[in-house]
């Protein structure tokens, strides 16, 4: 290394600790080091997981962003600071714009001489959600520009290895099946990790494989709708933790347990959910996020009717409670839902205060996974925006209790 290359490199070093010189008093420097060389995946950006994203790529954290739909149709009701009003307004009108010119003579002229009209062209190339938020990620913390991509590839087209490359995903807007999909992929990276760690202590060769004996992704599937929130948290099966116990004192290391994959809580019926000795019920929150997924889903891939949104919803919701054995009738239980009311939210669910708070602690719990400190939030939170409360709970089946 030259005599200018050191020195350039000793001066990034000092930028990065100056940077991060807060954080590192908090967590301390080697987690910083783990927080700096980790990175997230986002499938789909909503305003919880553009919160969690701000916050994450703030702290260190490089970031993938996984989402292919059309800038800036998918976000204009986003609640972020990535996506501005006038921004979007603009480039709307851009488009408007360049389409009506492909009816003038010049367009006409183009098409005969065998070259795409304008707005041909212009439809070819539109911007995708993870194209424009990539400039904005990049300018939010320089030292990570380099580290931060764009994955192009549909979502289960991916390789099923490809999940297990990452220290974090963050989902929303999600569908079951896909929920399922990056969870089996985890658990055969996770099996893969474990078998190469057991012939790596055969061999005496783990020295050197500190970054893949024993790692664990954590998969996060979070929504918003209305006042409340919802997020599904899978640790890893093999996640340990330091409880703080007081100033600068850890407790000795603790496994997550009870463990319940991200697929086997997606897979357990509803109506035989079970969450501890509080509730009496299903949870509203898990209802409402279960039921927009599954909602969402269905908006992919049928054509929606004119003006026809609110019944829509509401013919979909009676069934969906219906095929899941879930009673919707009693209207004085805790998790009754209005479906004529909440067609509304499900039409534009996303308000700024409850994504803000929600993807602060959400921010909060990538971090812990980072980092190895503070006991992590197993496995379901549910967010109440009419009391500000945040709990959390196990999610398990009957056989689990």
């Amino acid at each position: 290394m030259t005599g200018q290359a050191a020195k350039a490199k000793a001066a990034k070093a000092h930028n990065h600790d100056d940077v991060y010189d807060r954080q590192i008093r908090l967590w301390g420097a080697e987690a910083q080091k783990r927080m700096s060389t980790a990175r997230v995946l986002y499938v789909n950006l909503s305003g919880v997981s553009c919160e969690m994203l701000k916050n994450l790529i703030l702290a260190g954290v490089a970031a993938v962003i996984c989402d292919g739909r059309v800038y800036p149709e998918a976000v204009r009701e986003l609640p972020s600071s990535f996506f501005g009003a006038e921004e979007m307004e603009k480039i709307m009108n851009e488009v408007h714009d360049v389409s009506n010119d492909d009816d003038d003579e010049g367009g006409l002229a183009a098409e005969a001489e065998g070259e795409e009209p304008t707005a041909k062209r212009a439809k070819v190339t539109k911007m995708t959600v993870a194209d424009a938020v990539m400039p904005k990620i990049d300018e939010l913390n320089p030292l990570l520009h380099g580290r931060n991509s764009i994955e192009e590839r549909d979502l289960m087209s991916l390789p099923r290895e490809y999940f297990g490359e990452f220290d974090a995903i963050v989902a929303s807007r999600i569908t079951v099946e896909e929920v399922k999909f990056i969870s089996s992929c985890l658990t055969e990276s996770g099996q893969n990790v474990a078998a190469a760690a057991a012939a790596a202590a055969a061999t005496g060769e783990v020295e050197g494989k500190e970054d893949t004996v024993g790692r664990n992704t954590l998969f996060i599937v979070a929504d918003t709708f209305g006042l409340e929130g919802c997020a599904h948290l899978d640790f890893g099966k093999n996640q340990t933790y330091r409880r703080e116990i007081g100033k600068d004192k850890l407790s000795d290391v603790s496994k997550v347990d009870p463990y319940v994959s991200m697929h086997d809580m997606f897979d357990m019926p509803l109506c035989k959910v079970k969450t501890g000795r509080w509730d009496k019920v299903v949870p509203r929150g898990l209802l409402l996020q279960r039921l927009l997924m599954e909602y969402w889903g269905q908006q992919r891939t049928e054509v929606q009717k004119e003006n026809g949104d609110h019944d829509q919803f509401v013919d979909f919701a009676t069934n969906w409670f219906s095929s899941n054995n879930l009673s919707n009738n009693d209207e004085s239980a805790t998790n009754h839902v209005n479906l004529s009311q909440f067609a509304s939210i499900a039409a534009h669910p996303e308000i700024s205060p409850v994504s803000a708070t929600l993807g602060g602690v959400l921010g909060n719990e990538v971090i812990k996974a980072l980092t190895g400190r503070g006991e992590p939030a197993n496995n379901v939170l549910l967010f109440d925006g009419m009391d500000g409360g945040c709990r959390s709970f196990v999610l398990c089946g009957e056989k689990e209790l």
